[in-house]
């Protein structure tokens, strides 16, 4: 069913700003003692099973390192009508291996889809896996990736049947519950009549 979400009500809870402290948090220590090593290691330890490590991912964990730090950079906030001011940290952006950015980023996405994307009709949520023999293929190859969304929505389409217009909004995650290498869609569906359609469908996410 369709839920309405306040994210103004969720905001409204915040009631002032701290910073996150990221170098308390064990994830943090992790990075922060093992990255340089991290390099040197992975041919003859890692390699063989989740293949050539990319320098996007020492970049991310570099990042990381630098992210919630003022320090590391930051802006000052101030308020013209008590003239109080704050120092707030520049945050790394990157998706993956920051919890507080990765949260945001999905904030972010799921308001896009609440207010100019998604009609106010009742949505499914679906997951569109792979068999474990060939998802080898999608580690190594990630342009397969487009294979694995367009089955995806011509799945949908037969499911749903031509009773209106259909519409699926998928995600990619590549991770399972395990940590595991294990990619997969979720997703959002829905059927339309074409007399509820509106212009707000075409938006891109």
């Amino acid at each position: 069913m369709w839920c309405i979400r306040s994210w103004d009500k969720a905001r409204s809870e915040v009631k002032q700003y701290r910073r996150r402290e990221p170098e308390k948090s064990a994830l943090y220590q992790i990075v922060n003692q093992f990255r340089e090593e991290l390099p040197i290691i992975w041919e003859d330890q890692f390699q063989q099973t989740y293949g050539v490590l990319r320098s996007e991912v020492l970049k991310a964990l570099d990042e990381y390192q630098n992210c919630g730090f003022l320090s590391h950079g930051a802006a000052r906030a101030y308020c013209d009508s008590c003239r109080h001011s704050i120092l707030v940290a520049f945050s790394c952006k990157k998706r993956g291996i920051c919890p507080s950015c990765s949260a945001k980023r999905a904030v972010i996405f799921a308001e896009h889809l609440y207010d100019p994307v998604l009609e106010k009709v009742e949505h499914r949520h679906v997951v569109f896996s792979l068999p474990k023999r060939i998802r080898a293929y999608f580690r190594y190859d990630r342009k397969l990736n487009n294979i694995l969304f367009n089955a995806a929505w011509v799945s949908t389409q037969e499911c749903l049947g031509t009773g209106g217009n259909s519409a699926c909004v998928l995600t990619l995650q590549t991770s399972g519950e395990a940590l595991n290498f294990n990619q997969h869609l979720h997703g959002a569906t829905c059927t339309v009549q074409p007399a509820r359609c509106s212009s707000r469908r075409v938006v891109p996410a």
